[in-house]
């Protein structure tokens, strides 16, 4: 039986992080070594409190820059933001919707649609169901892979849904599930032993979640032939683009 190797350095490898499932060496076991989930864990101390005063106008400074700096290297948490935003522009501004809205029909005319429409949400459940799955896996994925490429496929995942969207229906779409769908395949090439609690008590491997969820909420539903207004092919295409993604980032 071939030895296990570690995922970092590819030297042979005895240990398991317990947070994210991945096999690793020694040397690279420790979470802030292979871009864990759980690097928060071994942070140093923080520095201690200055007691000395601060001008009024540094301190605003300081402030402000402190606010910037939590979306520096956390594109996932601009990006909840920015939906978030969008989201409440929906609900504030009538027309704001059909401009951003993909509509097949109007993509050749509406090319940033492709893109826009993973901004919007249908409803305030959409909405919420969405941004509770998103901010579970896409910190996970961005502190794996860095945050410029996680934006990368974000935002080309959200296209590619759109693409896929566009040429296999006439109906309007909107919402983010096929980029979040691209982040939970990712994760299942990247990182395939990250243990997930499905409904807060049931273990699973991540694996298993990104193949489970597209059979029974998109596949299932296409076979069957039951309309539900819910944009399948375009999951489908959100999960084949992060498929993708993921074995090209595993061979680099």
């Amino acid at each position: 039986m071939a030895r296990a190797r570690c995922t970092i350095c590819g030297k042979p490898a005895a240990y398991r992080c317990k947070y994210c499932g991945d096999i690793l060496c020694k040397e690279h076991l420790p979470p802030g070594m292979h871009w864990c989930v759980g690097s928060g864990a071994y942070n140093n101390e923080p520095d201690k409190v200055r007691t000395t005063s601060m001008p009024y106008m540094e301190r605003l400074k300081s402030i402000d820059s402190s606010i910037f700096s939590i979306f520096s290297h956390n594109y996932s948490y601009l990006l909840l933001f920015i939906i978030s935003i969008s989201f409440c522009l929906q609900l504030l501004i009538p027309g704001y919707t059909k401009l951003f809205v993909l509509d097949p029909s109007k993509v050749i005319e509406m090319p940033w649609t492709l893109l826009t429409h993973i901004f919007l949400h249908g409803n305030f459940n959409h909405f919420i169901f969405n941004m509770l799955v998103f901010i579970f896996f896409a910190p996970v994925l961005e502190r794996r892979i860095g945050s410029t490429k996680f934006l990368i496929i974000f935002l080309l995942s959200g296209i590619f849904a759109g693409i896929g969207w566009s040429v296999t229906a006439q109906s309007s779409a909107l919402g983010a599930s096929g980029a979040i769908y691209a982040i939970l395949a990712t994760l299942a090439i990247l990182m395939p032993r990250l243990r997930v609690y499905l409904f807060f008590f049931i273990p699973l491997e991540i694996w298993v979640i990104a193949f489970l969820f597209p059979l029974y909420y998109d596949v299932l539903p296409i076979v069957l032939g039951s309309p539900d207004g819910i944009a399948h092919t375009a999951h489908l295409s959100g999960i084949l683009f992060g498929l993708l993604a993921g074995l090209a980032l595993k061979g680099e």
